[in-house]
């Protein structure tokens, strides 16, 4: 909130233009989810994938960007988002693969108990691990001002698919375009970034999840 007050004008219309970005990320993926064809072309997988995670991996990252001088803002987004294009290409191979094998149901989610589990359960472990809160550490802090700007958000965004791919691919299990398991893991990843550490948010999610990975095995 502090940041929030100081920025100026200039800053506050970039923030305001990364929040629409945002906006109309989610509102391409609501239009998705209501009318996709559930095909397994890598093309239509890849924007899936992208858009989806730029709408959900831009309002965590905001408090940082804010905290930047205005010319580091727009190059750290761009360089923030970059690995996560990656990590979008390699789901959205992973995805394609699955659906050739028969192993993606009509709504776009894993088949099965064992692998779904699986899933839910490295999710949650992921979420109780020293790495998770070693890369929430580097995550709160505003990009490093020794680097350019582009190098400094691609190093954040390396850093968050560090932290939170794993946690994405709990989509294979809910479904990828599930609005509403994409509302919960956005707000589950805005409140790690906003509320103290000493508030066990992960620790929460992380046993959620295995709680959920022990129901789906028992059906």
């Amino acid at each position: 909130m502090e940041a929030l007050l100081r920025i100026s004008r200039g800053q506050l219309a970039l923030v305001l233009g990364a929040v629409a970005a945002s906006a109309l990320c989610w509102a391409w993926s609501l239009h998705a989810a209501a009318g996709m064809h559930h095909g397994a072309s890598m093309g239509p997988l890849f924007a899936m994938w992208a858009v989806m995670m730029a709408g959900m991996m831009i309002p965590p990252e905001l408090p940082n960007a804010i905290q930047l001088p205005r010319g580091r803002f727009v190059a750290f987004l761009g360089g923030y988002l970059a690995p996560w294009m990656a990590f979008s290409f390699a789901a959205a191979l992973v995805h394609a693969l699955l659906h050739d094998r028969g192993l993606i149901d009509h709504g776009m989610a894993l088949v099965g108990r064992a692998v779904p589990a699986a899933v839910l359960a490295a999710a949650g472990l992921s979420q109780l691990s020293p790495l998770k809160r070693a890369c929430l550490r580097r995550c709160r802090r505003a990009g490093e001002r020794a680097k350019p700007a582009l190098l400094s958000g691609i190093s954040s965004g390396h850093v968050s698919v560090g932290s939170c791919g794993i946690l994405m691919l709990v989509l294979f299990v809910t479904g990828v375009m599930s609005v509403p398991a994409m509302a919960l893991l956005t707000a589950l990843l805005v409140l790690e970034r906003l509320l103290p550490p000493r508030l066990p948010v992960s620790t929460l999610g992380g046993l959620v999840l295995l709680g959920g990975a022990a129901l789906r095995l028992l059906g």
